[in-house]
């Protein structure tokens, strides 16, 4: 996987906080590009810097507030999926660059509105 920064290789590094790992640029922490890895061992997201991660998170707690805290045994993650499928061109949050997520959260504010009518 290549920093879509500084070009180089992005090194796999074991997560101070628990048992997982992340991706880091190889010039990190002066550059801050970063990738999640689910447990599996598999890529999360694609690599991303901190506004682009911001907005991720921004996706992630509309998204609590139509179908559910994805915890939940009541989250509707199927339903969820089904809207980002239909409604977006890459289907996944870490997959989105900016721009796409700035016009998705315009989307899900929008649906988040209609829900509380």
């Amino acid at each position: 996987m290549e920093c879509p920064n500084c070009k180089v290789e992005m090194i796999r590094r074991k997560s101070k906080y628990g048992k997982g790992f992340w991706w880091g640029c190889k010039n990190y922490p002066d550059c801050k590009i970063t990738s999640a890895e689910h447990p599996d061992g598999s890529v999360m997201s694609t690599p991303a810097d901190q506004e682009t991660k911001d907005l991720r998170s921004k996706a992630h707690r509309i998204s609590e507030g139509i179908w559910g805290k994805w915890d939940s045994p009541k989250c509707q993650k199927r339903e969820m999926y089904n809207w980002l499928e239909h409604n977006t061109k890459s289907g996944h949050f870490g997959k989105m660059d900016k721009e796409e997520l700035k016009t998705t959260i315009e989307k899900l504010e929008t649906t988040l509105a209609w829900k509380d009518i």
